[in-house]
């Protein structure tokens, strides 16, 4: 018996994964902090997943494949489209990408097994090399893993922090900063190799007086002792102004409208909570609660509506309920194209990934800037290397081949450039309750 499917048609025999244990840097429950990690100011939260019944989905024929299947055909897509998008050729893309999927399993299983050591992940910018760093000696087990990647891996050990220490420390400094009266936002980044943070500041009053502004930049500075590793340096910035701009717009048509019609959002992974099944999104998509989700190429509908959303210490995400659709593996990459879900991914710095947007459509040549940004009220986010993305765009997937990493959340000026940001699918079952639909 066939069903019409939330997000791609899918087969539906394939066991779900359960939400993990209490993740790397993770607290247990949103806004709450968990012994030894952060106080966060509360995020701003709505769950209203008690007040959602699930509906059957009707019995409507539906293909129960993923337009691609193979994972080596769905990052060997990825590699295609990146190198059309740089302008080099298929070989050339990779080798120069082709082993990062590679790395990522390895660092991503340093970064579980040893949270209190880890120091990061690197690909180097020019892709010539990369490096995976501890805090003290470096286990021979990550050592050994790194020999399996098809490239060049340089296992680090003597750091003098580890990446959580850096992240604990930019989420207490970043936060206290963001509560003070005089301050109208904040915004925080780290570089994982040097160990230094940076906070950039908007101050409430505008201040265009140099020694004004510097004098307002002295008064914050006891948050620099946020640090107990004095390893971690803190620089602190006064920013005139700082940009986000969320990427959702109300016209044109697509995925995720309001119930009259309405372009809103992009949606990203289809995710579970127990036995219920639902859709991600951005946080900022969530309103208003109800709204029609459409498939690709068709004027089809179902109507869902929010059952939790997430602004605060684990990004900008949002779920909403299936309606009469049955939840799939499986994501848009592309126009009316799909992919399974085979796994879910950390971050790590200089990895190239994909992305799919209802106004940008797909594309693979964004890298990844930073992790663990904080931006405003929101934390835990990545930044890439550049902005590829658009308004509307807002809650899509980040990606490569059939691994999950992240929902879309907007465009930020970091570092004086534009990039896209997006928040961690690893951080939804704390941001939410919920974990990705998996093959």
């Amino acid at each position: 018996m066939y069903r019409k499917l939330l997000g791609v048609a899918v087969a539906a025999t394939v066991a779900i994964s359960v939400a993990p244990a209490v993740a790397y840097g993770a607290t247990p429950e949103s806004g709450t902090a968990a012994q030894g990690d952060t106080p966060t100011p509360p995020a701003v939260e709505q769950d209203d997943s008690t007040d959602v019944p699930e509906e059957s989905g009707p019995e409507e024929t539906a293909e129960d494949t993923a337009s691609v299947g193979n994972v080596d055909a769905a990052e060997m897509e990825d590699l295609r489209q990146a190198a059309t998008e740089e302008g080099i050729t298929l070989e050339e893309a990779v080798t120069r990408y082709g082993w990062q999927d590679d790395f990522v399993r390895v660092a991503n299983q340093a970064r579980d097994s040893f949270p209190d050591t880890y120091a990061g992940a690197v690909v180097a910018e020019d892709g010539s090399s990369a490096s995976i760093a501890f805090k003290g000696e470096a286990p021979v087990t990550v050592t050994n893993l790194a020999k399996t990647v098809r490239h060049p891996v340089k296992v680090l050990g003597g750091r003098p922090y580890s990446e959580e220490e850096l992240r604990q420390t930019l989420k207490a400094t970043h936060y206290e900063i963001l509560a003070r009266p005089d301050v109208a936002t904040s915004s925080g980044e780290y570089d994982v190799e040097t160990g230094v943070i940076t906070i950039q500041t908007q101050p409430k009053e505008p201040i265009t007086d140099p020694a004004a502004k510097e004098r307002f930049r002295a008064a914050l500075l006891p948050a620099r002792l946020a640090s107990s590793n004095p390893a971690i340096k803190i620089d602190i910035e006064v920013a005139d102004q700082l940009e986000f701009q969320p990427q959702a717009y109300i016209r044109g048509g697509g995925l995720l409208n309001t119930t009259g019609g309405e372009a809103v959002c992009t949606t990203g992974f289809t995710v579970k909570k127990g036995s219920t099944t639902g859709v991600s999104t951005a946080a900022h998509c969530g309103y208003p609660s109800k709204q029609r989700y459409h498939n690709h190429d068709t004027n089809d509908y179902t109507i869902v509506t929010r059952k939790g959303s997430h602004s605060g210490g684990h990004g900008d995400v949002a779920w909403f309920s299936r309606g009469s659709y049955t939840a799939a593996k499986t994501f848009y990459y592309n126009k009316g194209k799909t992919r399974y879900v085979d796994e879910t991914r950390w971050a790590v710095q200089g990895v190239r990934l994909s992305n799919y947007g209802r106004t940008s459509g797909y594309k693979s040549s964004a890298k990844i800037y930073r992790i663990n940004l904080c931006f405003d009220r929101e934390c835990d986010m990545v930044a890439m290397d550049k902005a590829v993305t658009k308004p509307g765009d807002s809650g899509g997937p980040w990606f490569n081949g059939t691994s999950a990493y992240g929902i879309h959340s907007g465009v930020a000026k970091i570092g004086g450039k534009s990039r896209s940001v997006y928040s961690e699918v690893r951080y939804l079952p704390q941001a939410l309750g919920v974990t990705v639909l998996e093959r």
